[in-house]
C-alpha cells in the first residue's frame, strides 16, 4: 500500500512477533465526521500524533491515531478541513482521552485545534504512579505487559510526506494498538490503590502548562533564565520584557526560539542594557540582520527598563545555594527518597529538586513565628503531596 485511501482497511505483520492488525485510514470530512459519531459512544479513546517541529515554533501535524476498544484508525489531517466534529469530542468531558507521555501532543492539539483535549490520562504518569518506573516509555510499558516488541525505526521520519510509506502506517498504528488496553489495567490498579485521583491531579496540571497559550501572558518566562539572580533591578526588568518580546515573536513567526534571539545574546542585551545599534552589534550571536530589522524594537525595551521606577522593576531572584543550605537540600532529598520508598513511588514523582528549592528559599526567609504562605509553594507540591510529602518536608525544616 503506498497512498492514502478513503475508508480502506489493511493488514500487516511487522515481524514475527507481532500480532497482524487491522486499521482503518480516513482522509475526508465525512469520514472523519462518521468515525466521530462513533467514538462518542467509547469511555475512552486512545491517541496518539505523528508530526515534524524542526523549524517551526508550532508542531505540524502528519498523522493523527486514535483507538478505541476494537478498532485503530488513522486520520490523515492533511486533507480534513471540517475539524468541528472531532473538537467537540476532545472536549467531551465523558470521554477519557488517553495518551502516553503526552505534553509535546498537548501542543499538537492546541496548534490545529485551538483547544486542549479534556480529560487526559497519561500512561507514562499513571505508570510511575504504579511504580512502574519513572518516564517509562511507550515501549516499554507494552514489552513488560504484552511481551511485544514494538518497532522504533519510523520515529523521526518525515510525517508530512506524501504518500506515507506502510512502514510509516504500521509503526502509527502501533502506537495506538496497545495503549486502551494499557489505560484499562492502570486505571484499575489506580483505583485499588487510591490513587485515581492523584492521577487527575497530575493530568490536571499538565495541561495547566499550556495556560499561557490562551492567556498569552509570558511575564514569567524570565524565570527560566537560571543567571537572572546576577541581575540589578533594572537588567532583570529588560530581561522580562525581552523573554516577552520573544515569545511573541517566535509564535508571530512560527519559529523556534534560538531563530528569534539565543539565550545568551538575550541575556547579554538585558545585562549590558545596550542603548544603540552599534553596541548591540558587538554581542555575540547578534547578527547584522537582527540588528537591522529587530534592533530598534529591543533598545527601545531595554529603554523602557532603563527608565522604569524600581518599583516596577521585578522582585530578585535567589542567588545560589549556599553549602549549608546545599546540606540542608541534600536532608530534604534524602527524606523525599525515603517517603517514596514508603510510598512505592518513584523518587522524582514525589518530590523533585526544582520543587525542594523554592520550598527551602521560603522557609528560610520566614521570620521566627512567622507562617508559611502555602500560595507562593510550587503547584507541584500541592494536591495529594502536601500530606506525601509537604507536611513531612516542613517539619524537617521547622522542628
Amino acid at each position: 500500500m503506498n497512498s492514502l485511501t478513503p475508508g480502506l482497511t489493511t493488514s500487516h505483520t511487522t515481524t514475527a512477533n507481532l500480532p497482524v492488525l487491522d486499521y482503518t485510514i480516513i482522509t475526508t470530512d465525512a469520514g472523519l465526521a462518521t468515525a466521530c459519531a462513533h467514538w462518542q459512544q467509547s469511555p475512552a479513546l486512545a491517541l496518539d500524533t505523528e508530526f515534524m517541529r524542526v523549524s517551526t515554533f508550532y508542531p505540524e501535524l502528519g498523522l493523527l491515531q486514535i483507538a478505541d476498544a476494537a478498532a485503530v484508525t488513522l486520520v490523515d489531517p492533511l486533507g480534513i478541513r471540517d475539524w468541528g466534529p472531532f473538537r467537540a469530542l476532545m472536549l467531551d468531558e465523558r470521554i477519557v482521552k488517553v495518551l502516553h507521555s503526552c505534553s509535546e501532543d498537548l501542543l499538537v492539539f492546541f496548534t490545529f485545534l485551538g483547544i486542549l483535549p479534556t480529560p487526559v490520562f497519561d500512561t507514562q504518569i499513571a505508570g510511575a504512579l504504579l511504580n512502574q518506573g519513572n518516564s517509562l516509555s511507550y515501549q516499554n510499558l507494552v514489552k513488560t505487559r504484552f511481551g511485544v516488541d514494538l518497532p522504533k525505526g519510523e520515529t523521526r521520519s518525515d510525517w508530512l510526506q506524501r504518500p506515507l510509506t506502510p512502514e510509516q502506517l504500521d509503526y502509527a498504528a502501533l502506537d495506538v494498538a496497545y495503549l486502551y488496553r494499557c489505560w484499562q489495567d492502570q486505571q484499575s490498579a489506580l483505583q485499588q490503590q487510591g490513587r485515581h485521583t492523584w492521577l487527575q491531579e497530575e493530568c490536571n496540571r499538565m495541561l495547566g502548562n499550556y495556560e499561557s497559550e490562551f492567556t498569552h501572558d509570558y511575564d514569567d518566562y524570565y524565570l527560566n533564565f537560571k543567571s537572572g539572580w546576577q541581575l540589578r533591578p533594572r537588567p532583570l526588568l529588560a530581561l522580562q520584557k525581552l523573554a516577552v518580546w520573544r515569545e511573541e515573536r517566535a509564535r508571530q513567526r512560527n519559529k523556534p526560539r534560538s531563530w528569534i534571539l539565543k539565550d545568551n545574546a538575550l541575556f547579554a542585551i538585558a545585562n549590558s542594557m545596550v542603548s544603540s545599534r552599534t553596541q548591540l552589534a558587538t554581542l555575540e550571536d547578534v547578527s547584522d540582520n537582527f540588528v537591522r530589522h529587530e534592533g530598534d524594537g529591543v533598545l527601545a525595551l531595554v529603554q523602557q527598563a532603563r527608565e522604569a521606577p524600581e518599583a516596577d522593576c521585578p522582585p530578585p531572584l535567589p542567588q545560589p545555594l549556599t553549602n549549608s543550605e546545599k546540606q540542608l537540600l541534600r536532608r530534604m532529598q534524602d527524606l523525599v527518597e525515603q517517603r517514596a520508598t514508603e510510598l512505592g513511588l518513584p523518587q522524582e514523582i514525589l518530590g523533585r529538586k526544582r520543587a525542594l528549592v523554592p520550598l527551602l528559599y521560603a522557609v528560610l526567609e520566614l521570620q521566627p513565628g512567622e507562617m508559611l504562605d502555602e500560595s507562593v509553594l510550587p503547584d507541584e507540591l500541592t494536591g495529594w503531596r502536601r500530606e506525601a510529602i509537604l507536611h513531612p518536608l516542613l517539619k524537617l525544616l521547622r522542628p
